[in-house]
């Protein structure tokens, strides 16, 4: 790394800058342009590495906005890493463009108070109020008051450039997250009221004049610009960086996708738990720096709720599988083996509670085109939460056997929400036939998990048409009151086996299954018959019929 390299001096403008910037002027040893390089190699964290990736996305979109006064250009671009030339007022356009904020109006139905320094708080007189006609929930009009304020919005110009939804869904949530998380506390948020509120800033020459007057030099680290930092570690430790490498962070959260985990309730209910926020582990500067827009102009604007529904996700780690598949699909078939911008991604799952934001966990996510592919058809064709979440979690957790964790998911939630739930006995009867796997036929010998299946079915169609002498063939177009009865009492012989069973563990299920369930002829042949009896054997097998059984059950 070499230290920044001045250019020859310019005239001044002092004379016409406020004090403000002349004193911050007065430290900064050169005049002119320095040149600053940063190799991805050196810097400590993937979130300096996406700010460089950031720093050069934002310096191009400067350039093509044509709002640059001074200096401030990529003079080198390559797989490694970056040099950038910038003078003082380069510098300060670069951060007028990257906080550019407006003062928008917003409607209230309370006034919004302030604390004053003893504690009390006090109402603020609000700009104007207007009176507005809405229904109760008996659907009679009245008339109430609501109170106007300017409220600062930022810009995100990148983010804003790259958001194709008619109505900027990804503009907005990209929004949320910054003001009511990355910018919670008010004091944060000034570089942006400053521009909302038309004060001339003086941020990014305060930036310059200490890059290039001691770049080494040590900086605190806080969380605003820093995700998981703290003023001091549990071990009273100060968190800090080097002032050239948390310049960087100024820009992740242009190129760090925003997601949001879902949890549904047993009533069915779904609420949103903070935010995923997904850090690309930069390996190429330069293929990223290229490709990049195609992966972030790739997301839909469908909306769910008031969320994009492509940003809804049922575990926060999925975030990381879902870029890592955009990913690829922008690579294309050709290249099989390759990830050449990322090696990985970091997710950080943050919620705010109160005043303060909570670092729920973080979980990292290597690319690998098989996982992205499974991910790719668990997402698509699975429709109840519940399933796909547990599928999801297999992904993640890069379990061999799909089928892994469900003996317990069906034990230990409400059958509302699986076998007596359409969309989770829908997903198992598409993970058993087209999905994950498919119906046994006479080419190949049957699976275990073939077999299965296709053992409950036997038992359930065959104790359908032994007990109520019905059976598809003599009901089909019958009308839908005989088709109807026929599937109630389908499902009704399915839920009276799949309780039995998710309440048996080892040998008691084995009994059940074999007395039960086998009581009905299957015309197994005698291998299948004997890697039947064999899985029933073991304890980790046994394990894996009961879980496959209560699915297939749930499938039929």
């Amino acid at each position: 790394m070499s230290e920044p390299t001045p250019e020859p001096a310019k005239p001044s403008k002092d004379s016409k800058k406020p004090a403000a910037a002349r004193k911050s002027k007065a430290h900064a040893a050169p005049a002119g342009a320095i040149l600053l390089r940063w190799n991805l190699s050196e810097l400590p964290s993937s979130q300096h590495k996406a700010g460089l990736a950031g720093l050069a996305l934002s310096v191009e979109y400067l350039k093509r906005s044509h709002q640059l006064k001074g200096e401030c250009a990529i003079d080198v671009l390559d797989g490694h890493g970056l040099a950038l030339r910038v003078d003082r007022e380069g510098m300060q356009s670069l951060f007028d463009s990257v906080y550019a904020a407006a003062a928008e109006e917003k409607e209230v139905d309370k006034k919004f108070q302030r604390k004053k320094s003893d504690g009390t708080k006090v109402d603020v007189e609000p700009k104007t109020t207007r009176e507005r006609t809405v229904e109760d929930k008996k659907g009679v009009a009245k008339t109430k008051t609501v109170f106007v304020y300017d409220q600062t919005v930022p810009r995100g110009g990148l983010v804003d450039d790259w958001d194709d939804s008619p109505t900027k869904t990804w503009l907005k949530l990209w929004r949320d997250l910054v003001w009511t998380t990355l910018r919670g506390v008010p004091a944060t948020r000034e570089p942006y009221d400053a521009r909302a509120e038309k004060r001339e800033a003086s941020d990014g020459a305060e930036e310059w004049d200490a890059l290039a007057s001691s770049p080494m030099g040590g900086v605190d680290l806080p969380s605003t610009y820093y995700l998981g930092a703290q003023a001091k570690s549990a071990e009273n430790v100060s968190f800090r960086d080097v002032a050239r490498y948390r310049f960087l962070l100024h820009f992740w959260p242009f190129v760090t996708p925003i997601y949001v985990p879902a949890v549904v309730g047993r009533d069915g209910d779904r609420e949103f738990t903070g935010y995923a926020i997904v850090v690309p582990e930069v390996s190429d500067l330069a293929g990223f720096v290229a490709k990049w827009e195609q992966v972030a102009r790739s997301r839909g604007g469908e909306v769910s709720g008031y969320r994009p529904r492509d940003a809804v996700i049922d575990v926060a780690a999925e975030a990381g599988l879902d870029v890592a598949r955009r990913t690829f699909e922008i690579l294309g078939a050709g290249h099989v083996n390759s990830n050449p911008w990322m090696r990985a991604v970091d997710v950080f799952h943050i919620e705010k509670e109160g005043n303060n934001v909570r670092l729920r966990g973080v979980a990292r996510v290597d690319l690998q085109r098989n996982r992205a592919n499974d991910y790719g058809r668990a997402r698509k064709e699975y429709w109840s939460p519940h399933f796909r979440r547990q599928r999801i979690i297999n992904i993640l957790e890069q379990r061999d056997d799909w089928w892994a964790g469900f003996g317990r998911l069906c034990a230990t939630t409400p059958q509302e929400n699986t076998i007596q739930d359409s969309k989770f006995r829908h997903d198992c009867r598409v993970a058993f036939t087209e999905v994950e796997m498919t119906e046994a036929t006479d080419d190949s010998p049957p699976t275990l998990e073939q077999l299965v299946y296709q053992t409950v079915r036997a038992y359930v169609y065959g104790r359908l048409e032994s007990k109520y002498d019905l059976a598809w063939k003599t009901v089909q177009g019958k009308g839908d009151a005989k088709e109807k009865e026929y599937n109630d009492k389908k499902l009704k012989l399915a839920r009276e086996a799949f309780l039995a069973i998710r309440s048996r563990t080892g040998a008691d299920f084995v009994s059940y299954f074999t007395g039960t369930l086998c009581s009905v002829q299957h015309r197994l042949s005698e291998s299948s018959f004997l890697l039947l009896a064999q899985a029933l054997q073991g304890e980790a097998q046994i394990e894996r019929v009961r879980s496959l059984t209560l699915l297939a059950l749930s499938a039929a």
